[in-house]
């Protein structure tokens, strides 16, 4: 064997190792696709004639019987996406405690996110006048353990929170989307529009007397803002949902800062602005 070639091998598996301490656990296409669509596609076309395409290993031309246990099953139930999401508006309307809410999102069916991701990450219970963090999508450690803001990214959290005298388990902590994407990939615009009723109504049950935003997507949701982490950051949003009004600050997120260690003096600056504000009030 040559050198040539276990050089390669070895370089491919070191690429594949970084893959997986990263969090990548599944693998995506070049090209997006909506599923939503493929879902409704799906619904309006006869089973009984499925078109085929041939395999990689079949001469063009040939036809083998098809599989009789294979099945076609829609990431979500068929339907046009407003009525997701209305009817996530309305699921979150009717829940009274985030107990409900948790309840309500477990049948949920709106969301393709639901059906890839293994836990379902909502705000923990605490008292009103509360500190609130609202971290971006779920992390590979948050969906394994069910609780945001854990493994590496979690312990750094509390480094931070008890710099500024905070302690974790005087904080609600949660994220802006209840569900973990594949891949760590990017949720889709109709993934936030759906989830984005959850995300509200925890606000509203929780009542928090200060937000604390670790990344660009709370603050993108909550304060209808499109620019990205390190222009949104050290700036303060009003956040109004369901009549409770609230002040919520924007940083760097851990994740973020274990990969860019650098970037800490900003986030240090952030929180002190933030500590002198809930300090004050």
């Amino acid at each position: 064997m040559s050198t040539g070639l276990n050089e390669e091998r070895k370089m491919a598996a070191e690429l594949l190792a970084w893959h997986v301490a990263a969090g990548v656990d599944a693998a995506l296409d070049d090209v997006p696709h909506n599923r939503f669509q493929e879902a409704a596609n799906d619904a309006q076309t006869p089973r009984d004639a499925p078109k085929r395409m041939a395999s990689r290993s079949e001469p063009a031309g040939t036809h083998s019987k098809p599989r009789e246990s294979v099945s076609a099953v829609a990431l979500v139930t068929p339907g046009p996406a407003n009525d997701w999401i209305q009817e996530a508006r309305a699921r979150a309307t009717a829940s009274a405690s985030l107990d409900e809410l948790r309840v309500s999102l477990a049948s949920f069916e709106g969301c393709p996110l639901s059906r890839t991701a293994k836990s379902c990450i909502l705000a923990n219970s605490a008292p009103e006048n509360s500190i609130m963090v609202i971290g971006d999508s779920p992390e590979a450690d948050d969906d394994r353990s069910g609780e945001a803001f854990s493994g590496r990214p979690g312990v750094l959290l509390d480094a931070m929170m008890k710099a500024i005298g905070l302690e974790r388990d005087k904080l609600v902590l949660t994220t802006s989307i209840p569900w973990r994407p594949p891949g760590n990939r990017a949720a889709t615009a109709q993934e936030l529009e759906v989830c984005a009723p959850f995300l509200l109504r925890q606000i509203e049950l929780v009542k928090p007397r200060f937000i604390l935003a670790l990344g660009a997507l709370p603050a993108q949701l909550l304060a209808g803002r499109s620019e990205n982490m390190l222009k949104l950051r050290g700036q303060w949003f009003d956040v109004e949902s369901g009549g409770h009004r609230v002040k919520m600050m924007a940083t760097l997120p851990p994740a973020y800062l274990l990969r860019q260690p650098m970037q800490k003096r900003f986030a240090w600056r952030d929180l002190k602005a933030f500590r002198q504000m809930i300090s004050s009030e």
